[in-house]
């Protein structure tokens, strides 16, 4: 037990996920832009584009796009090579009477879960890898990478 991280990079401790429940995140996706602020204000939210999801206070934007990209596979916009996906939250702010705000979260791009695409003469690198070995050396970028705990969702 002693190799287990039980922190992340920044110190955070990591969620036991056989023993904590998920939580549900009520995603609205709207490709080119965000949706407008007074469409929640309004109570009319975009019920078209909702996706929900469940996921724990540990997980990255990484695994949250992994989780949304798997719960709708019938959306092409989703599985873009190029996309860049831009997250924000939505919330009743107590310090401004209930009213709505928002809050960057971060961007993730189609390349960082797909990985490096392979050429003609060579597989792409993450095709080689041996998935079943224990445990794999995380990138610079990876370890960057902050849980939605740390943005403070």
């Amino acid at each position: 037990m002693a190799d287990i991280e039980t922190t992340t990079p920044a110190g955070q401790p990591i969620v036991s996920r056989e023993k904590t429940a998920p939580f549900l995140i009520r995603t609205f996706v709207k490709v080119g832009s965000f949706h407008r602020l007074t469409l929640f204000e309004d109570n009319a939210l975009p019920t078209t584009d909702e996706q929900q999801i469940y996921t724990w206070k540990d997980a990255t934007l990484r695994e949250v796009l992994t989780t949304l990209r798997n719960a709708a596979p019938q959306i092409p916009e989703f599985r873009h090579p190029l996309a860049r996906y831009s997250f924000r939250a939505i919330y009743a702010d107590a310090a401004n009477r209930g009213r709505f705000a928002q809050k960057e979260l971060g961007i993730v791009y189609s390349r960082d879960i797909l990985g490096e695409p392979g050429t003609l003469d060579s597989s792409a690198p993450r095709l080689l890898d041996d998935t079943d070995s224990g445990s794999k050396e995380q990138t610079e970028r990876e370890k960057e990478e902050r849980t939605l705990d740390e943005l403070r969702f």
